[in-house]
């Protein structure tokens, strides 16, 4: 994997997928991430990336009755990145939802727990989840000096923008070891605080869509700023006794690193990326 891509993976893992509302498990959207229905998927985008989902949970596991939870786990895995996303959520009309998130990729690790706030539109159908975050991202600068070293150097930079083109700044890392690297980044950590929100309109029973706003900026650490934008058309469908989802995304990331050390004339590097994905969904 790049580093643009592992930087890139980043602003998704820091996206928060889940939400919180009164309500029967009959009675959850599809696309409403508390729907505790087990789910098997596969989706692919532009670039030829596959990713296999599968996850589930459970309906009130305690309250005895007398108010609603649900509990649930997800699993995302990408068959060429051979990235790894694990997603554990707990709602409650209580409070709301609580949840943790790890992304693991070969050069950056990701952990992520957050809070969601349920709101729903005075249309009574419009369903809105607003959450706050805290990621800790933990950089193997090993493996990115390895990366940059390696046969892969032409591609490792590809897709950043730092006014002075890409030659100089590949002369600049190239040979260096997971010292240098960190100290080019300013450290081989970042804590980040984020925002998000999650909406989704139902048009019908069988359309709806789904859209994401997420922006995030560290506190400590290596100085980076993240900015992820998703919209999304489903069309559900039953087929026999389950539930069928077909959707097409589209994703806009852009990701800073900003204050590298040691790098004259190169203030920051950013990865952007957009892309469209297809994918399937069965609720079981």
């Amino acid at each position: 994997m790049t580093l643009n891509k592992s930087l890139i993976a980043l602003g998704l893992a820091a996206l928060s997928t889940s939400g919180m509302a009164v309500a029967t498990e009959a009675e959850v959207h599809d696309a409403d991430p508390r729907n505790t229905a087990w789910r098997g998927g596969i989706a692919t985008d532009d670039n030829g990336e596959i990713k296999l989902v599968a996850g589930g949970g459970f309906d009130n596991l305690y309250g005895g009755g007398e108010y609603q939870t649900q509990t649930i786990m997800i699993g995302e895995y990408f068959t060429q990145s051979e990235d790894f996303r694990f997603r554990l959520a707990n709602f409650d009309e209580r409070f709301g939802g609580v949840y943790a998130d790890v992304y693991l990729t070969d050069t950056t690790n990701m952990y992520t727990g957050g809070y969601m706030l349920p709101l729903t539109a005075t249309n009574g159908k419009t369903m809105l989840f607003p959450s706050v975050n805290y990621s800790y991202i933990d950089f193997d600068t090993k493996q990115i000096a390895q990366n940059i070293r390696g046969t892969d150097v032409p591609n490792q930079l590809k897709g950043y923008s730092t006014g002075t083109g890409q030659t100089g700044i590949m002369s600049a890392l190239e040979g260096v070891g997971p010292a240098h690297v960190e100290h080019v980044l300013g450290g081989s950590d970042a804590h980040m605080a984020s925002v998000n929100l999650y909406g989704l309109q139902p048009w019908n029973d069988t359309f709806y869509t789904v859209f994401q706003a997420f922006g995030g900026s560290t506190y400590g650490g290596v100085e980076m700023e993240m900015v992820d934008l998703v919209l999304l058309q489903g069309v559900r469908t039953q087929v026999g006794d389950a539930i069928f989802n077909i959707y097409l995304e589209g994703k806009y990331t852009n990701i800073k690193i900003n204050e590298l050390k040691d790098l004259p004339g190169r203030e920051h590097l950013r990865g952007e990326e957009a892309k469209v994905s297809i994918g399937f969904d069965w609720r079981f």
